[in-house]
This record gives structure tokens, sequence and C-alpha cells, in this order.
């Protein structure tokens, strides 16, 4: 499955906050993906040299944005069966849903899963009870509003339980 996941780029004691809340409260995916926005979902029918070429068109014709996490939210994951902690962005979210869609141009529109808002966050906590979920306490993070920067693309591929990277695409606009 291919997916396409934006790294917002942390202030570094944000970046290490975020990175050890994951560690600590979803350990088996914070092990596998650095703290991310995912702007595409598993592509399974996608001819992979011509995805790049689109994620590369994609990316010529957009500029490095800012980005703010500023509230947090658990909502029920269906295909997982778990509750997640997400973190809500604000500040950048318009230019997030605009990558997003413009990812699914072409071929790939017919994966996209029209029945699922697509609200860009970031997950950083999973668990099967909610409780537990709801019982974190995100003070580690340093408090709201949690600043980056998004300034490239990132195509990777879900294959045997790991991930593997494809293509790392930066903007080719500086803002």
């Amino acid at each position: 499955m291919i997916y396409v996941l934006a790294y917002p780029q942390f202030e570094p004691s944000i970046a290490e906050r975020i990175r050890q809340f994951r560690t600590e409260n979803e350990p088996a995916r914070a092990e596998l993906v650095p703290p991310h926005v995912t702007l595409v979902f598993g592509l399974m029918n996608t001819r992979p040299h011509e995805f790049l070429e689109h994620c590369e068109a994609v990316a010529n014709r957009s500029s490095q944005f800012e980005m703010s996490f500023v509230s947090e939210e658990i909502t029920r994951d269906a295909f997982e069966k778990t509750y997640k902690l997400l973190l809500v962005s604000s500040t950048g979210n318009s230019q997030l849903a605009a990558l997003h869609e413009q990812l699914y141009e072409g071929a790939q529109r017919a994966e996209q899963k029209e029945d699922i808002t697509y609200r860009p966050h970031m997950t950083v906590a999973t668990n099967p009870d909610r409780t537990i979920i709801k019982n974190l306490d995100t003070s580690s993070l340093g408090g709201f509003p949690l600043l980056g920067t998004i300034r490239a693309l990132e195509v990777a591929k879900l294959e045997n339980g790991r991930l593997h990277h494809l293509r790392t695409t930066p903007f080719a606009k500086s803002g």
C-alpha cells in the first residue's frame, strides 16, 4: 500500500516531546513512522511510477507552509477497532486539505474514501480502551499551539509491516 505523508518540522524540543509521547502511547506506530500528517491513505491499485510523477507535479505547484496543532480530540477508529488521540490542526489546515485533494486527482480518485471526511491531524496515541486515551495527560507535549512547517511530500510503501521510503519531494516554492 502506498501512502503520502507530510512530516512537520518542529523546533527540536517540541519534536522530541512529540516523539516521546508517541513512543509511550503508540509504540508500534512510533517505531514505524515519525510524527506525521497522512495525506493519502493506503493506495493499492496505483502504478507507483506514475503516482510518484503525480506527487512530484503536486509538490512543484506547492509552497512550504506553517501549521499549528491547537487542540486534542479523541476519535474511534472503526477499522482498527481502537481509540485515538489526535492533535487537530488549525493554521495550515486548508493547505493540507488542498494537498489531500490534489494527490487524489486522477486514477487514484477511485481509492479515495468519499464517505470519510478528511480532517488534517496527527495521531499521538492509540489504544482499544477509550478510558486509557481519555486519561492521558498531554501536558508533556508542552502546551498548544504546537507549531511546525511542512516543506515536502513523503511517498512511502507499507509492505510486510515495514514502511519503505520511495521518494521525498520538496515543495518547489519557499512560501
